[in-house]
This record gives structure tokens, sequence and C-alpha cells, in this order.
């Protein structure tokens, strides 16, 4: 045997020790995972009718007092129950987005969309991104709801199909969401 044979054949040992690192038990495992749960506080999901171009918006986990301060304050604009539904909905999507981004998917990356017309200013809300896609409001600028359903096309199905997405995760902060949906995973 030369030399160099010698040197780049791993004993068989050192091959298994390789293979069996990380968490050994079930306890281990369990704990690893729950503390990968623990941790995802944000999410980046692929914005339903723009993943081709690699749209994302990056939400924030919302705790439960939040949604429902959101659910009293529409209980008093609406009685339909299903208009209540779609409008909760549509105010934790608002109220959990913290920007769109796009990602690249030869490199894998993600950056942020910066509209030019607005000093390279972070596109951080649905007023924002709508605008940026040619939305004029005609003096309701401020009105978030209306822009979520000019991006959305005025599609509520939609708008319900994101919010599902939205809503898995929320519920799981470890569920891979797209991966289930959609065959690809979150970053």
């Amino acid at each position: 045997m030369t030399d160099i044979e010698d040197e780049a054949q791993p004993l068989v040992h050192e091959i298994t020790e390789d293979e069996t690192k990380g968490p050994q038990t079930l306890a281990d495992q369990l704990r690893l995972r729950r503390s990968e749960i623990a941790e995802a506080h944000d999410v980046l999901l692929p914005l339903t009718g723009y993943e081709e171009y690699g749209v994302q918006v990056k939400h924030r986990l919302m705790d439960r007092t939040e949604v429902e301060k959101i659910g009293r304050r529409i209980m008093n604009e609406t009685r339909d129950r299903g208009e209540r539904n779609m409008r909760i909905l549509i105010d934790v999507i608002i109220n959990s987005t913290r920007g769109f981004y796009l990602r690249d998917d030869e490199t894998d990356q993600v950056n942020e969309i910066r509209d030019d017309r607005h000093e390279g200013a972070h596109v951080m809300t649905w007023g924002m991104f709508a605008n940026y896609l040619g939305w004029n409001p005609n003096g309701d600028e401020d009105n978030s709801r209306m822009a979520l359903y000019w991006v959305f096309g005025g599609n509520e199905f939609m708008v319900g199909q994101y919010g599902i997405l939205l809503n898995r995760w929320m519920s799981n902060t470890g569920l891979k969401v797209d991966e289930e949906f959609l065959g690809e995973a979150l970053a």
C-alpha cells in the first residue's frame, strides 16, 4: 500500500461516528424539536398568485391577545358571520406582515423589494406593495384591506388560500407549510 492510500482511507469507526452525531435519544430529539418550534417567530411565505416571480411575504407570529383584539373590533364592524371571518383573516394577514421580498431561485437568496419611486424604501405593507404594483387608491391610501384585495385581484378565494397558509404556520411554527401545500421548503 502506498502512503497516499493510507492517508485517504478512513477507518470504519470514523465513518459510523460521523453518521451517528446529533441527538441520540428520543428525549434529545424532542428537546431539539421543541427548541426549533420555540425559536420560530417569523416566516417567509410565497405570495399566492406571484410564486413564479419569487415574491414572498414575511410574517411574524401573533399572540392570542392580538388576534382577540382584532376579533372584538371586527365584531363591532359587522354582524354578518362570513364577513366577520373574512375581515379577521385579512386583518391577521395585514397585522402580521413584516415586509415583501424576492427569492432568487438560482442563488436561493432573499432580497427586500425596494420601491425606486419612493427613494428605494423597503416595501413593508400591503398598501406599499399594492402601490408598487400600480394601485391608485384615490384617497384611500391607508385602507390596507382594499390594498390587500387589490393585490389578489379581488379574488377572495386567493385571499383565503393565502390565509390558510399563514394560519397553518401560526398554529405550528415548526411546520414547513409550503412543503405541505406546494412541495417546496420555506426559508
